[in-house]
């Protein structure tokens, strides 16, 4: 239950640091989906120059080599057969936020994003080795990158609804997911209406009825239910965490192919 909180806290304290950044930093005018990105660039620069902002244990936390995995991921680690579990985590920024040690099993955390080169920039330009370096990655082009079935778990927290399709993004991640692993998704809910559509935040996810449910991009875009659109590939789990939407799905087992006798 702590580290539940200490996860709820975190997430409202990367969006509010965001906001913060926004007016310190006094990002650019325009809303191009290019200059969205340098100013993700400009967030994170802020981020290190005051070592975390006003939430200074979110960086220590990330540099921490003993740190657990969060439990909205090390329940699903929980579940898997295999050891070591490789994860994959999608959109993880220069600092990746899962914690690097489980209980009773190996984890390999391969990193991505698509500001990698960027951030390594910013990397050198602070004199920080990341405990593991963010590779480049489009969270919509997953499976041309490292081909299907890679990975036990592919994660993604506040970065999804960042993306130009989100939908396209998570049937990636399926794609790269071995078959009986998992998704798992812990995002703010409704984020896009928060941030009135602006900057890259164009898309709303929520949970209704037990549904994981995408709308945009912007106020007028279309409703997707998204465990319908998912159901052949994988299994939806979505419930409401204190202002964070967490899905988990479970992609299916591999089909054995019948043949005539």
């Amino acid at each position: 239950m702590a580290r539940e909180g200490s996860l709820r806290r975190s997430t409202s304290v990367l969006t509010r640091a965001r906001r913060l950044g926004r007016t310190i930093l006094r990002w650019l005018e325009g809303d191009s989906r290019s200059q969205q990105l340098r100013d993700e660039v400009l967030f994170w620069r802020h981020w290190f120059s005051t070592q975390g902002s006003f939430w200074p244990e979110d960086y220590k936390e990330r540099l921490d080599p003993n740190l657990p995995i969060q439990d909205h991921v090390g329940r699903y680690v929980d579940r898997l057969t295999t050891n070591p579990v490789s994860i994959l985590d999608v959109g993880a920024g220069p600092l990746t936020k899962l914690g690097k040690v489980h209980a009773s099993k190996e984890i390999m955390i391969t990193a991505t994003d698509l500001l990698a080169a960027e951030y390594d920039q910013v990397l050198r330009d602070f004199g920080i080795q990341p405990l593991v370096r963010t590779v480049f990655g489009d969270a919509e082009n997953l499976s041309t990158q490292f081909g299907d079935y890679s990975f036990d778990i592919v994660h993604g927290q506040n970065c999804i609804d960042h993306t130009a399709s989100p939908l396209k993004a998570i049937q990636q991640m399926l794609s790269v997911t071995k078959h009986d692993g998992f998704v798992v998704l812990y995002h703010a809910e409704n984020e896009g209406k928060t941030e009135s559509y602006k900057q890259l935040h164009k898309w709303d996810f929520t949970c209704e009825e037990g549904h994981f449910v995408i709308r945009g991009p912007g106020p007028g875009g279309d409703s997707v239910d998204a465990t319908d659109a998912l159901a052949a590939v994988g299994s939806v789990e979505c419930s409401l965490d204190d202002g964070a939407v967490l899905v988990a799905i479970r992609k299916h087992p591999q089909r054995l192919s019948s043949t005539n006798c």
